[in-house]
């Protein structure tokens, strides 16, 4: 009898290590990893709202970076609702996450544009103006490219939409570039990863 409870108590202890093992497994990300992180770049610029804006202020949270401008007439409103998306998903927890869009257009975008435009996804999410020639060194800093494409019938030099890059940049609470999604990615995976970022997990 003594044997039988020994052997019962082994399988437990192993059971129960086993668990524990599976409990521990890394978390694989469903974006695509900065390996290794990379510090993310101070960004200064205008928010929406006329206040001043600057990246490193968000440190102690979530960033979910997106480059774009309010007349991109697909990808751009797209992300954006996706955005939405994610903080629904998140709860409370999006309290502790950022959403930032950042114009290409600085043409067209001014504050007061961004302030038509923004808070009509989540007036929660910035929309930072940067003015020419800062844009450019932002746009280099965060690996983004965008022109203008003119139609060939175009009768004014604010006619035109512009060819840009269209992934959304993860930054983590210490202020490191972590994920890369495309403007597509499924919102229930990005907000998978941020939930994980949150716990500040690697």
């Amino acid at each position: 009898m003594k044997r039988v409870t020994t052997a019962v108590l082994v399988f437990l202890t192993l059971a129960i290590g086993l668990t524990a093992l599976a409990g521990c497994s890394s978390y694989e990300y469903n974006g695509t990893v900065y390996d290794p992180p990379m510090p993310a770049d101070e960004v200064t610029g205008t928010n929406w709202d006329g206040n001043e804006f600057h990246m490193s202020d968000l440190q102690g949270k979530v960033a979910l970076v997106f480059f774009g401008y309010t007349s991109c007439p697909d990808i751009c409103p797209f992300t954006l609702a996706n955005m939405t998306q994610v903080y629904t998903l998140l709860g409370d927890k999006a309290k502790d996450v950022a959403v930032v869009f950042i114009s290409v257009d600085p043409d067209r975008d001014t504050p007061e544009k961004m302030a038509d435009y923004i808070p009509a996804f989540n007036d929660a999410f910035y929309g930072v103006y940067i003015p020419e020639p800062a844009l450019e060194q932002t746009k280099k800093d965060y690996f983004v490219y965008a022109e203008k494409n003119y139609p060939k019938d175009s009768q004014s030099s604010l006619d035109y939409l512009i060819d840009h890059t269209g992934w959304i940049s993860v930054i983590d609470r210490k202020g490191d570039i972590r994920l890369v999604f495309p403007h597509d990615a499924p919102v229930d995976q990005i907000a998978s990863d941020v939930e994980h970022l949150l716990k500040g997990r690697n």
